[in-house]
């Protein structure tokens, strides 16, 4: 599967690509931006044998970005972009963008998800999807669920950017298996979560006497 990567400069972006490597998937091309000279993965990469191209840019909706990307052909494109960014319509029209969200869609739509499916369900779910213009809406390609941290207090950190790189990895190994639906209409979206639910979740003591 011909698949290239839209990286901003981040650990969780790095977290992809080690995962990718680390099971023999190589990338077609990688796309890395970061607003700044100096970054920590181009270098990375390269060593790696990857094409890539660097922007000096902030936003992965730069036009010379998605100019580079229209001119690629591959099957898939997996986005990793810094915290809040919205991917706009011009890129999502012209190529499949795979996202990966680490909540159970469509029952878990939003931020920091994992807080919430724990408090109400108990359970840790990482969904792959191609995104679409509605946020967590788009076509779901593979689902995948996980155990909890022994440590709470990983679930945004290191825990998060794992399960979202073994989701990616299985996905493209295993391929979309199931038809998944999407029935949006029926549940209504998450935000961040506040500090008193994350302590809620992280405190093992205080979640046990939720169920």
């Amino acid at each position: 599967m011909k698949i290239s990567l839209i990286l901003a400069d981040t650990l969780r972006s790095k977290e992809y690509f080690k995962h990718l490597i680390k099971n023999n998937i190589k990338p077609y091309k990688v796309f890395l931006y970061a607003d700044k000279k100096k970054h920590t993965l181009e270098k990375f990469i390269k060593s790696n044998g990857i094409q890539t191209k660097f922007f000096r840019s902030k936003s992965i909706n730069d036009i010379k970005i998605f100019n580079e990307i229209r001119k690629t052909v591959s099957r898939y494109f997996v986005y990793s972009g810094y915290p809040g960014e919205i991917v706009k319509k011009n890129l999502l029209r012209t190529k499949n963008i795979i996202h990966l969200h680490p909540g159970l869609l469509p029952n878990f739509k939003g931020s920091t998800t994992m807080y919430y499916s724990l408090l109400l369900t108990n359970k840790i779910y990482c969904t792959c999807l191609k995104l679409n213009q509605k946020i967590d809406e788009g076509k779901i390609m593979y689902i995948q669920k996980f155990k909890k941290p022994y440590n709470l207090k990983l679930l945004e950190g290191k825990f998060d950017n794992e399960i979202r790189a073994k989701t990616l990895v299985n996905f493209l190994i295993k391929g979309k298996k199931k038809n998944y639906k999407q029935k949006n209409n029926k549940y209504e979206s998450y935000y961040i979560a506040h500090p008193i639910i994350r302590n809620l979740v992280i405190s093992k003591k205080k979640l046990n006497t939720l169920f």
